[in-house]
């Protein structure tokens, strides 16, 4: 690792700065329990919302809390900070394990090379950014098929700003945190975060008398930025987080949400390192940037046992290892905006199975990716009331694969392949009067192809790229004055080599196993409203509501050769919704209340009833009271107590409960 630190500082590399008219492209403020709403109201008809934070969240459920008042976002939460879980946007996703993500995260300028490495406790980021479509692959230099998530840090001000904030609440939840940001010089300024969180399983174990699923995590960033001259900044970016879990929270399905009964518990311990380095110069008319970035996840290891198939007992036991460099350099100037971008990650892991007491599988696997990518979108304004905005990215991904098989047999299967992609596409804005825009959007999408490290099917562990057209039409409308804004939009994709998982049963055999297959053809249908009301100075009201139809409509079975064509796409939601009620006074007091539903969820191709959430929804509460620099907040989640599963795993006949009814106080003082 040192190694590639001291290979990353002698390179050149990004500052912020360089996102900031990406980041003028997002409009729409979104309430989360610990956030509060900011006075802006605009929404952004080209696809892209924004959330804001007054203050960081403080709790690590913040991620999915996130996604579920999110139009068109959602998070199945396998409950292992990660690994296992499946972030969708607009019904196009990554499988649990091994395909990229259709949505890839920045931390800043920091690009995360796939979904288990995204983040769990959210720092002390002030916004989330999301650019739906594929459209944004002309914009960043990581890219999916789906659009591109970006956390952003606050801009230092002309003050030094210091924060402190603590918290206590149902099942054991404390958490500290500490923040401190220098104010903005000619010449320089830094930040500095750190904080930790901890909190008792909301599994009981009956049998061992302990609780199963505990967290614990330690985190932290630093900011450093240095302006020798007026045009030129150089910066630093470092950020680290330190997991030490319980188990994965897992219970049979059709059982207790609450209580478990076996003989022996996992844990599921993580570490993450980030660091990013760079320069930027501002010319005439634009800002040149180059980025350079260093990330290392490690899963070490993951360990659980399940009781299954009337009393058995499946014991796993993995590890998974990702580290990534890449390189992103950037202009940006009014009427354009382009870059190149490579990327080389290696990714290692091990898996040892065992049904009742008998090892099924025992293997290794590394796999090698390297992409290139050139990108770039321009403006153009032929009339007035019409903006052009053309867009083009070119990428050629190529991934190296070998797996060692042990048992059941002795075997090394050694894969390698590359895919190229041209990716057009254009926006066309008519502006129609003084608040009101439409926008329509056609735009070709990719995510690459890869390898399943599961399965001891040579000939099935490689999956190809899901390439995507996307349709979409937006409008939009403001009114400063009056307080309200309103965006509506309609999306088509059709997709080929749609990447879904196919499960493994327990025990594994040669005819039913875990690994990625490619469904040949596949539609997405969909639609979004999100509003925001400024009924009075002091009472904000926020609706969203979005519907998600990914239909399969070319799929066979290689296994069993039974034809799904027609069934609805795992793991992608049927829609959510979200209503918020926000009240601040000007004494200081504030109360808000929520309520969030999520659509029903299908966890495999077959649309099988047993694997299947119902549609659901949560509701929340919270109350706070600001004195000068003290800030004092109470908040109660899922209040009703509602009972669901955040994901479901069918190969071993287990869901993840989703968080029950918790409550908490915060207090924070800033200066």
């Amino acid at each position: 690792m040192l190694k590639n630190i001291s290979r990353i500082v002698a390179l050149t590399i990004i500052t912020l700065s360089a996102n900031k008219p990406l980041q003028a492209a997002a409009a729409e403020v979104v309430v989360l329990p610990t956030l509060s709403v900011t006075d802006q109201l605009s929404f952004n008809s080209n696809a892209a919302t924004v959330v804001r934070a007054k203050s960081g969240p403080t709790f690590a459920e913040a991620w999915y809390d996130l996604a579920q008042q999110t139009v068109g976002l959602a998070v199945n939460d396998a409950g292992a900070r990660g690994f296992g879980t499946t972030t969708t946007l607009r019904g196009l996703g990554n499988t649990p394990f091994f395909s990229d993500a259709s949505a890839p995260v920045y931390l800043d300028n920091i690009p995360l090379a796939t979904a288990f490495t995204f983040p769990t406790e959210l720092y002390d980021f002030s916004q989330m950014t999301i650019y739906r479509g594929p459209q944004a692959s002309a914009q960043f230099g990581r890219a999916g098929d789906a659009g591109v998530i970006q956390f952003t840090s606050a801009t230092p001000g002309q003050k030094n700003v210091a924060h402190v904030g603590a918290a206590l609440g149902s099942a054991g939840q404390m958490s500290f945190t500490a923040s401190a940001q220098s104010a903005r010089t000619e010449t320089s300024d830094a930040s500095i975060h750190f904080g930790t969180s901890r909190r008792d399983g909301y599994l009981y174990n009956t049998q061992l008398k302990q609780t199963v699923d505990d967290r614990q995590a330690v985190f932290g960033r630093i900011q450093l930025h240095y302006r020798p001259q007026q045009d030129l900044e150089f910066s630093v970016h470092l950020l680290t987080q330190r997991s030490r879990d319980g188990a994965q929270a897992l219970v049979p399905l059709g059982e207790s949400f609450t209580t478990v009964s076996r003989s022996k518990e996992g844990q599921a311990d993580t570490d993450f390192t980030a660091l990013a380095v760079g320069l930027s110069r501002r010319l005439a008319t634009a800002t040149l940037t180059a980025t350079t970035s260093y990330t290392d996840w490690d899963l070490s290891p993951y360990a659980n046992r399940l009781v299954v198939f009337g009393g058995f007992d499946f014991d796993s036991v993995l590890t998974q290892s990702q580290r990534t460099f890449n390189e992103e350099v950037r202009y940006v100037s009014d009427w354009f905006t382009g870059g190149i971008f490579y990327s080389h990650a290696s990714t290692r892991g091990g898996a040892s199975r065992a049904f009742s007491g008998y090892t099924i599988e025992n293997s290794s696997f590394q796999q090698t990716s390297a992409t290139w990518a050139f990108y770039g979108q321009g403006n153009f304004k032929p009339t007035p009331n019409w903006l052009i905005t053309p867009g083009l990215r070119l990428e050629h991904a190529a991934k190296t694969f070998t797996r060692t098989e042990i048992i059941p047999t002795s075997a090394v299967n050694h894969q390698a392949d590359d895919w190229n992609a041209l990716l057009p596409s254009i926006s066309a804005t008519r502006h129609l009067n003084r608040s009101t825009d439409a926008v329509f959007t056609l735009a070709r999408g990719f995510k690459a192809g890869g390898y399943s490290a599961y399965t001891g099917r040579a000939d099935l562990a490689g999956y190809d790229p899901q390439r995507t057209w996307g349709l979409e039409a937006a409008l939009t409308t403001t009114d400063s004055t009056a307080g309200w804004a309103f965006t509506s939009r309609a999306y088509a994709y059709r997709v080929s080599g749609y990447q879904i998982e196919r499960s493994f049963a327990v025990p594994a055999t040669s005819t039913d196993e875990y690994l990625v297959v490619n469904a040949q053809r596949a539609q997405v249908l969909g639609g979004e409203l999100e509003s925001l009301w400024r009924l009075t100075p002091t009472i904000t009201l926020r609706a969203i509501a979005g519907l998600t139809q990914a239909t399969l409509q070319h799929f066979t079975d290689p296994f069993t050769h039974v034809n799904y064509s027609g069934n609805r796409a795992p793991y992608a939601p049927s829609g959510n919704a979200a209503l918020q009620f926000d009240y601040v006074a000007g004494s200081g007091f504030s109360f808000g209340a929520g309520a969030t539903w999520t659509g029903r969820t299908f966890y495999d191709e077959q649309e099988s009833a047993s694997f299947a959430q119902a549609g659901y929804t949560l509701l929340e509460a919270r109350a706070g009271y600001t004195y000068g620099g003290l800030e004092f907040r109470a908040f109660g989640r899922n209040l009703t107590g509602r009972k669901y599963y955040s994901a479901i795993t069918p190969g071993v006949f287990h869901g993840t409960p989703g968080a029950p009814a918790t409550w908490g106080f915060e207090v924070s003082s800033r200066w």
